[in-house]
């Protein structure tokens, strides 16, 4: 037991003294904070679950996996980064837990989504393909220089390192290492498939993780055009057509959202709302349980392969 505890408080020496912390101890924080602000000060203007607010809320939430899977990867960070406790109670965990991880999980898989998306969308303008067959052509080149660069540029500063990593590695001069196949190569897969279940936004009808879980039972087609409904809201009445003015109705921020839906609700309109919200939250946790947490723990198990820094 001595020895273990001895083992734990070692950190590699590429840790112990980085330059740069104040981007993750004061700007992640401040940035990730922010966005988090305006998501929620959205939804209460729209009384409604934007995809933004949904997405950053359930990156966020997923974020206890990070330290599990830290210890699978032989992922260790700096001390020299603030700290939370808020995990001790885990079976397994990386030594050191970062106050950043929250805030970072909220930003960092969102933007992530948003340009794979986006390219995937560019993509298949030029070429004709699916939004998913685009994705997956993305996949695997777009994630790979995504982690590269982010990993790349954090274990060269020394803000964390695996150590010894399982795989192929890349030790930076006076730096940390960074793994060259597994994880980074694991990276390619969850975080492509949850961008593509979550839709590119703005969104018309429920996503992928929505009908999943059911929610398009308590919906109905809205009616075509001629309906009096969104559809019809560009074309010139009879009063424009001959003149005569007429006072401009002004729509809420939530009429503007339901109003570019392609769906009505049949149940209570906060009940669906929580229903989304929670559908949201089931695909993300079960998703990366069993995408990233479960394979990264079962390569450790099963390979043996420790480390000394996290026992």
């Amino acid at each position: 037991m001595d020895v273990l505890l001895a083992s734990a408080e070692l950190t590699p020496p590429a840790l112990t003294d980085p330059g740069g912390t104040w981007v993750f101890n004061v700007a992640v924080p401040i940035v990730g904070g922010t966005l988090m602000l305006l998501a929620i000060l959205d939804v209460i203007r729209r009384r409604r679950f934007t995809w933004g607010f949904l997405f950053l809320f359930n990156s966020l939430a997923i974020y206890w996996m990070e330290t599990v899977g830290d210890w699978a990867q032989h992922l260790i960070y700096s001390p020299a980064f603030a700290q939370h406790h808020l995990l001790e109670w885990l079976p397994v965990k990386t030594p050191n837990d970062p106050l950043f991880m929250p805030f970072a999980y909220a930003v960092y898989w969102g933007v992530h989504a948003i340009l794979i998306l986006w390219l995937s969308q560019w993509v298949a303008s030029k070429t004709g393909w699916s939004m998913l067959k685009s994705l997956l052509v993305l996949a695997i080149p777009v994630n790979y220089v995504w982690d590269f660069v982010v990993e790349g540029a954090a274990t060269a500063m020394g803000w964390w390192t695996y150590d010894p990593g399982i795989g192929p590695v890349l030790e930076w001069p006076d730096g940390g290492r960074i793994t060259l196949l597994w994880t980074i190569g694991l990276m390619c897969v969850w975080p492509n498939l949850i961008a593509y279940w979550a839709g590119k936004p703005p969104i018309r009808g429920l996503n992928h993780l929505e009908r999943f879980c059911g929610l398009q039972r308590f919906t109905t087609p809205k009616e075509s055009l001629g309906s009096g409904g969104p559809d019809t809201a560009g074309a010139t009445s009879p009063s424009e057509a001959s003149g005569v003015a007429t006072a401009t109705r002004v729509r809420s921020k939530q009429q503007e959202f339901d109003d570019h839906l392609n769906y009505a609700v049949t149940i209570p309109r906060w009940r669906f709302e929580l229903l989304r919200l929670g559908a949201w939250f089931v695909g993300f946790q079960v998703s990366a349980v069993l995408l990233l947490g479960v394979p990264l723990l079962l390569m450790r198990i099963l390979t043996g392969f420790d480390s000394p820094y996290i026992p």
